[in-house]
């Protein structure tokens, strides 16, 4: 097929409505119409399916990127399939890796400041409510937590610790 054809059948294409039998013929989309029907199709067609159209559409990145994290499976060849993914990714582009790693040590970092805060509240008898306790999940400031950290040494309660204000 030309390279005026493939125009053509991808502006076609871009035109029709999103309809489930139309999806053979929605993949030939481009631009935005092929990331609107993405985002659409990944709810109406299985993991690996989605998977494929991820792998070889030239999607953008935000759409991409919502597209695969609407796949919620456990389904170990599904994990396989997007583990593949990303391993391909970082052999093709090295400083993912490196980016990765520093995800991985402030997200170590962010888990072990926040066991400390708690062995800290607990040894100093202050127990967090749920309210506090979904507050120091929610944080995701190393410099925030280690500051409650610092207050909960000397705190006379744990609102007083992550600088809430006292309860009436």
């Amino acid at each position: 097929m030309s390279r005026h054809h493939l125009g053509t059948w991808r502006s076609s294409a871009n035109e029709l409505p999103l309809r489930d039998d139309l999806v053979p013929f929605l993949v030939a989309r481009s631009g935005r119409a092929l990331d609107a029907f993405g985002r659409w199709v990944a709810r109406r067609r299985s993991p690996h399916w989605v998977l494929d159209r991820v792998q070889y559409t030239a999607m953008s990145t935000s759409a991409r990127a919502q597209v695969i994290t609407s796949i919620e499976t456990d389904d170990p060849e599904v994990v396989a399939r997007q583990r593949h993914l990303v391993q391909l990714l970082v052999a093709q582009h090295p400083e993912f890796e490196h980016d990765l790693q520093q995800r991985g040590r402030k997200e170590g970092q962010l888990v072990e400041a926040r066991a400390s805060l708690r062995r800290v509240l607990a040894r100093r008898g202050l127990q967090p409510t749920a309210e506090e306790e979904v507050r120091i999940d929610a944080c995701k400031t190393l410099a925030t937590i280690r500051r409650w950290l610092d207050e909960a040494v000397v705190a006379s309660s744990v609102a007083e610790a992550l600088g809430l204000p006292r309860r009436a």
